[in-house]
């Protein structure tokens, strides 16, 4: 003959059930307000890597075309906005992408590559030693002849100290260098 065995209930009680949900809801009121600050860092961190991205691409391009090639930034925002990136005709860069074709059948800027704005909560200033729209690389992937020093670019954001920012330093002869600002007395610029 056989035996009924009974078997082990495996659920939850409600009671458990909201003990867990409490656990829970402690825990991301402990984590959150150290949420927004790690976000923030991630955030300058990114838009550093894009920007180095941007000016690497603007660099080799100069160079295996053997002509200037311009970065120029968005004139109602700060370089987190829409970049371009263009041959320039100009050969000390610095103007404006000019498309089309002129009437002496010359072929105006060539279009290398467009990146939309970051959409992050991040800005990225110069330090207004350059023309401040515009970065150029001539043919040896030099800073153009219009950049008379070292260009500087401070990565802040609104969410973190002004220390945790990011520099990007480009010299030049067109090293790109990134740095932590620190307590560097020019802080976001």
């Amino acid at each position: 003959m056989r035996t009924l065995s009974l078997r082990a209930n495996y659920g939850v009680t409600l009671v458990e059930l909201m003990i867990v949900i409490a656990i829970v809801g402690i825990l991301v009121g402990l984590v959150a307000p150290n949420y927004a600050p790690f976000i923030a860092k991630v955030s300058v961190a990114t838009e550093a890597r894009r920007t180095i991205g941007m000016l690497k691409l603007a660099r080799s391009e100069a160079r295996a075309r053997g002509a200037t090639v311009t970065l120029r930034r968005d004139t109602n925002s700060d370089w987190s906005g829409p970049v371009i990136i263009y041959e320039s005709t100009d050969v000390a860069g610095n103007t404006d992408f000019d498309s089309s074709v002129a009437a002496t059948a010359t072929i105006g800027d060539d279009l290398i590559k467009e990146f939309p704005g970051s959409g992050r909560s991040v800005t990225i200033k110069d330090d207004a030693q350059s023309d401040g729209q515009y970065i150029s690389f001539n043919l040896q992937g030099w800073l153009s002849s219009d950049e008379t020093s070292n260009i500087l670019l401070a990565i802040c954001s609104p969410g973190i100290d002004v220390s945790e920012g990011l520099y990007i330093e480009i010299n030049r002869v067109g090293k790109i260098r990134e740095r932590k600002i620190g307590s560097d007395t020019k802080g976001c610029l």
